[in-house]
């Protein structure tokens, strides 16, 4: 951060002249620095310095030192979140919101009982804890700098062009981790309703030559889950499928969501009578050699958070469509394809040039992918089985406003395994400017329609 220039001067002890006051690097007669350009803070702990080199610049980044012990409980956090599902944010704006939002309640709940330090430690650890594990890694400081416009490669490395200086040579490799993300351009972001919960999707442009044959794509950002939460939904499920009902279920969300909660609840509970005598016995076994205490246990109580995002999982796939729930709701959405096991799902916006784009979501398992093909089409009163391979179904949801019309297929008549076409038929008429805009007609012949229209027959 650019040290503010002193308006006071200091006289000498003998009546002689004054001390010049100290003047920012940046500051031409700055003597101390002279080829700094420009020294800003862009995160709380992270400075940038621009200074000249030869016929260019130089971008010299400085991130939060950590000490030995710094260093040592960044590794039990890392070490302990390897097996964590953590989504890294797609484009720049997205590392941004992160490192500002920090980490969920969730991963806090298990950081406090990972790191014993001073506030200030905590505030460096968790920089580099979200870096490494939740954003770009050595690129996280760079996309914290807003003046950053393009990144490029030349002969010496990756080059930066600020808003004021270019080329700026930087220290990164040729090819860093993530550049892909750090390149891409968010185009959109909103969020689509599933019962309570508001889940985040985003559409983006990659500006990568050559990275994929799609350069926009869509993509669904669901809850991230903590090690072991994987196993816990696998139980879970099994448990919800092996309950005995008695009677008719009037309304199958409530039921599915309180079944989950229990079964989940009583896990994390047992999960945390475990870990509390897990760490009894360390600490009485560290007090014995060292006369101290040990580490606090991890996940001693677990979060409600934690608990919640579980319960989503359970009803996407138990009381809705699996992965294909949140694109089904998504408004904005056209046309959703699940054309084979293992390729990513495709969706066409209502505001596209009829031009696919690929998501983050696909289907590697083929029985649950065999599993929303035939919901799909029960919904709609179609038993698929191998006398009826494939049906054509309407589907009126409950909580959307479109109809939805649906194309299904199990594995026995489709090559690569089953196979999903869906269409969504806008609630709304377009009108003759919707359909110009989306490029859903030419002009021309919206405006012959139109004639056609207003001359009657």
């Amino acid at each position: 951060m650019p040290v503010g220039r002193t308006t006071q001067t200091t006289q000498a002890s003998d009546g002689g002249p004054a001390v010049p006051p100290p003047l920012p690097p940046d500051d031409p007669e700055a003597w101390y620095a002279e080829d700094v350009q420009a020294q800003d803070e862009v995160y709380p702990g992270v400075v940038v310095t621009i200074s000249r080199q030869g016929d260019g610049f130089h971008y010299d980044v400085r991130v939060p030192a950590l000490t030995g012990e710094g260093e040592e409980q960044l590794d039990r956090i890392t070490d302990h979140f390897e097996g964590a599902h953590l989504q890294r944010p797609l484009t720049r704006e997205g590392a941004t919101e992160i490192m500002t939002d920090g980490f969920d309640p969730k991963y806090e709940r298990v950081i406090d009982q990972l790191v014993d330090c001073t506030t200030a430690a905590r505030q460096r650890i968790t920089y580099h804890a979200l870096a490494e594990l939740a954003c770009l890694g050595e690129l996280t400081p760079y996309a914290l700098d807003d003046r950053i416009e393009v990144a490029d490669t030349d002969e010496d490395g990756i080059v930066v062009h600020t808003t004021d200086y270019a080329p700026a040579l930087t220290d990164l490799p040729d090819e860093p981790e993530f550049i892909a993300r750090f390149a891409s351009e968010r185009l959109a972001r909103y969020t689509v309703g599933f019962h309570e919960y508001e889940i985040p999707v985003i559409r983006y442009r990659e500006n990568v030559l050559g990275n994929d044959p799609f350069d926009v794509k869509y993509a669904v950002r669901e809850p991230d889950l903590l090690p072991g939460d994987e196993e816990l939904l696998a139980e879970c499920k099994e448990r919800i499928w092996e309950t005995a009902v008695e009677g008719v279920i009037d309304d199958k969300t409530a039921f599915v969501r309180d079944r989950a909660e229990t079964v989940l609840a009583r896990r994390l509970r047992r999960r945390d009578t475990r870990a509390w005598f897990d760490a009894l016995d360390h600490r009485i076994r560290s007090a014995l050699a060292e006369y101290g205490i040990g580490v606090e246990p991890v996940d001693r109580e677990y979060d409600d958070h934690r608990l919640s995002d579980l319960v989503y999982y359970v009803l996407r796939d138990y009381a809705a469509y699996g992965k294909l729930t949140i694109p089904i709701r998504d408004p904005t959405l056209e046309d959703i394809e699940a054309n084979r096991l293992d390729e990513r799902i495709k969706v066409i916006p209502r505001d596209s040039a009829t031009e696919r784009i690929p998501t983050n979501l696909s289907f590697e398992d083929e029985q649950e992918f065999i599993n929303v093909v035939t919901q799909l089409a029960a919904a709609d009163g179609t038993e698929l089985n191998a006398s009826t391979p494939s049906a054509k179904v309407n589907l009126s949801p409950t909580g959307i406003e479109e109809t939805i019309r649906c194309a299904v297929a199990l594995p026995t008549i489709s090559e690569d395994g089953p196979h999903i076409s869906i269409r969504k038929q806008s609630a709304d008429i377009f009108t003759p400017v919707d359909l110009v805009e989306n490029n859903t007609l030419p002009t021309e012949l919206v405006a012959l329609l139109w004639l056609c229209y207003e001359q009657g027959p």
